[in-house]
């Protein structure tokens, strides 16, 4: 979608026209769902985040002070409600695949699909581990392709906070998935 095309529809969104919010919802639904599930690790909680986000989207989207800002707006709604959520059930989680809703090629062979398996699997944990803000950068930046001026914006924050939640995300990241490493190394060494 064009941005004068989603600025017109942001526009007659804003003036009750509930087509033009409907345009908008199969616009970024599946964008935000994949985002939703991923911060909060889990398909139950990101439907409820998604649909959360856009009922207070329609609800207050009187509220939206620049129109050309609509989709910064939609991810600060739902950066909140996740969090909401996140907070809310702090508890224990059965295990998901939140990467396989992210774009992942094919594999050529039942081997080369094992391996990616459980690369994502790991990553995907790993990215389950970080401090929730970290988390939220890390998934903005490199499954939404959200700038560090953009995610700025979506987090209410300066873009060298971005910077450095993004810094200290890899980090933790490298220190997860080598530590899980080191774990399997020494279980396989002991198993022979």
């Amino acid at each position: 979608m064009e941005a004068a095309e989603e600025l017109e529809l942001v526009r007659r969104m804003k003036k009750g026209e509930r087509s033009a919010f409907d345009k908008l919802y199969e616009q970024y639904y599946d964008r935000l769902y994949r985002t939703a599930c991923m911060i909060t690790g889990n398909r139950a909680d990101g439907e409820d985040v998604t649909q959360e986000t856009f009922i207070k989207a329609y609800l207050n989207c009187d509220k939206l002070k620049k129109d050309e800002q609509f989709r910064y707006w939609l991810y600060r709604i739902l950066n909140r409600t996740a969090w909401q959520i996140a907070k809310k059930n702090a508890k224990e989680r059965p295990e998901e695949r939140i990467l396989e809703l992210a774009d992942t090629s094919t594999a050529d062979s039942p081997a080369v699909k094992v391996l990616q398996d459980e690369q994502e699997r790991a990553i995907a944990e790993a990215i389950r581990r970080l401090e929730y803000r970290q988390r939220t950068t890390v998934i903005l930046y490199y499954f939404n392709g959200l700038g560090t001026k953009e995610i700025a914006r979506v987090m209410e924050c300066m873009e060298g906070t971005v910077k450095s939640r993004l810094f200290t995300a890899r980090k933790n990241l490298r220190a997860l998935l080598e530590s899980e490493i080191e774990q399997e190394v020494m279980v396989c060494k002991a198993g022979i």
